[in-house]
């Protein structure tokens, strides 16, 4: 092979899954707002309604469960600015893009160690893919979640080359983008005390406690973290900060056993390279390289995040911990493993490792797509579905009846005003295919379902139905017979397992299911329809909803 493709091979190889991703978010991104993302519409909606500086402070700097999301919310606010609307696809993309960026830093680590391009090619590959599906289309979380890492990647990087006046910028902003923010300024205080800069250790310190007052002024406890009951229970706790940084293993492994293994095997490896250089440091005087210096400070920031997240959630169990939205940390986490295994390994064997970490990452991606697209597209499809449930009837149907109390007036206004676009109607029962009658059978299950929070338990009235015997994309239509009002429902479909995907080449399961909510529902008697890949067609069957 020439020199020319043993070059371009690997960079095609590098960039491919970042595309993959990127197109892959915005495509199924939704012009809806989806539930917390309405924190950052209220914002710009109540914004919009003042003149005044002091109360646009207050509306950017109000919390948001433990966050004060200032960050987030002038992203959201400089977005309806420039387009004249807020573009929830364009915050996707934004977020999703510094995400990317992380990839960036990964890269300066890996230059540092003097080894072959083509082993870069295992980490776009583990660290972009939708396993972590809250932070690809989901605007808020991805506006925290996501760019936190980013800010924290930037900042490491800042610190290890001594940069600490842009750094500490960066700390402010990390601090104003996510709770775990604040952490920032502590790990700069410990790279500077590293390099005996005690007069800078004690300006960040200053820093440190003015940014905590304003911080923490009138901040309250969000209502899903509880520390004593997550303190209660030791065992539980450890468990949980280990699968924190396992919880790649839930693609395939649904025991949370095989990610607090993986997660102690992590951070074995990271423990025992790490601290014997910090031993060095103290007691021979040695200096930490760059890349010591980068992987350290990442290490130290996803290790408070850990700790946070667990006594605050761990309470509810160890899968606590491993919600999508904190699932992007363990890839993250994989990806500095990896370069650590790179670093230490004998050169003889580093075609080896690189070698079955590529073909371990590229099945991983690919595995990815496949376990978790199904959970994506029925999120897009329910925006779909509820963007026609308020254009007909100003209620969106899986969301709690006192969330569309507390949306009615300032999205109305929203869209109104034009801060909020109209989104198109797209689901019609007129003008269709007709699905054939063999087709349209359902099943109508009543279920009572209990959520939790910190603050206690509650049940909630469900409706589901199935079917078992369509394929390809299904909306519901429920309409009620006295008034002919319809209400739109997204479906959900299953994947086959692994072994049949690579038998019969099939994707999904045949049949759907979809629930929703019956207090968002008037009483009366909804006979349902069904439209499917352009064909639509009335079932047999009823649901009653009594009130």
């Amino acid at each position: 092979m020439s020199r020319f493709w043993k070059s371009v091979i690997p960079f095609i190889l590098t960039l491919l899954p970042v595309a993959v991703y990127l197109i892959y978010a915005f495509t199924n991104s939704s012009p809806l707002f989806f539930a917390d993302d309405f924190h950052l519409l209220k914002t710009v909606v109540w914004m919009h309604d003042t003149d005044s500086l002091s109360e646009k402070f207050k509306l950017l700097i109000q919390q948001h469960n433990e966050h004060r999301i200032v960050v987030p919310r002038l992203l959201t606010y400089l977005d309806y600015k420039l387009e004249g609307h807020i573009n929830w696809p364009t915050l996707i993309v934004v977020g999703n893009l510094l995400w990317i960026a992380v990839l960036w830093f990964f890269w300066k680590a890996f230059k540092s160690l003097n080894v072959p391009f083509w082993m870069f090619i295992p980490i776009p590959w583990i660290f972009l893919q939708p396993q972590y599906s809250d932070n690809v289309t989901w605007s808020i979380s991805i506006l925290q979640q996501s760019v936190i890492v980013f800010w924290f990647g930037l900042f490491c990087f800042l610190c290890a080359k001594r940069l600490y006046k842009q750094a500490l910028i960066v700390a402010v902003m990390a601090t104003f983008t996510h709770g775990n923010g604040i952490f920032s300024f502590l790990i700069g205080i410990t790279f500077l005390s590293l390099d005996r800069n005690w007069k800078g250790a004690l300006k960040w310190l200053g820093v440190l406690i003015l940014v905590g007052l304003i911080y923490f002024w009138g901040f309250e406890k969000g209502q899903n973290a509880d520390f004593q009951k997550s303190l209660s229970d030791p065992g539980r706790l450890i468990a949980a900060f280990f699968a924190f940084f396992g919880a790649l293993t839930k693609v395939q492994l649904t025991n949370a056993l095989y990610s607090v293994l993986c997660g102690a095997i992590f951070v074995l490896v990271l423990g025992v390279f790490l601290i014997p250089k910090l031993l060095a440091y103290f007691s021979e005087k040695r200096e930490l390289t760059f890349f010591e210096k980068l992987l350290l400070g990442n290490v130290l920031f996803v290790g408070i995040t850990a700790a946070l997240i667990c006594v605050s959630r761990s309470w509810g169990g160890v899968e606590n911990v491993m919600a999508p939205r904190y699932q992007h940390y363990a890839p993250f986490v994989a990806c500095w493993v990896y370069l650590v295994l790179i670093l230490v390994t004998a050169k003889s064997l580093r075609n080896i490792v690189a070698s079955a970490f590529i073909l371990a990452a590229v099945l991983f991606n690919g595995l990815c797509y496949f376990v978790y697209n199904e959970e994506i597209v029925y999120r897009k499809n329910g925006l779909v579905a509820d963007a026609e449930n308020w254009a007909a009837n100003h209620v969106f149907l899986n969301y709690a009846s006192s969330f569309n109390q507390n949306i009615k007036e300032p999205y109305t206004d929203a869209v109104n005003e034009g801060i909020c676009a109209k989104v198109p109607s797209v689901l019609h029962i007129e003008g269709k295919g007709k699905l054939a009658d063999g087709n349209a059978i359902v099943t109508v299950e009543k279920k009572i379902l209990t959520e939790q929070d910190a603050s206690g338990s509650y049940q909630r009235d469900y409706f589901k139905i199935a079917n078992t015997s369509l394929r390809g994309a299904s909306f519901l239509y429920l309409q009620n017979s006295l008034d002919q009002k319809g209400y739109w429902l997204a479906t959900r479909f299953a994947n086959v397992g692994i072994r049949r995907l690579i038998t019969f080449r099939e994707l999904y399961k045949p049949g759907f299911t979809a629930e929703f909510l019956t207090e968002n529902v008037p009483a009366g008697d909804y006979r349902i329809g069904i439209l499917n890949d352009n064909q639509f067609g009335w079932t047999a069957s009823v649901v009653t909803i009594q009130k």
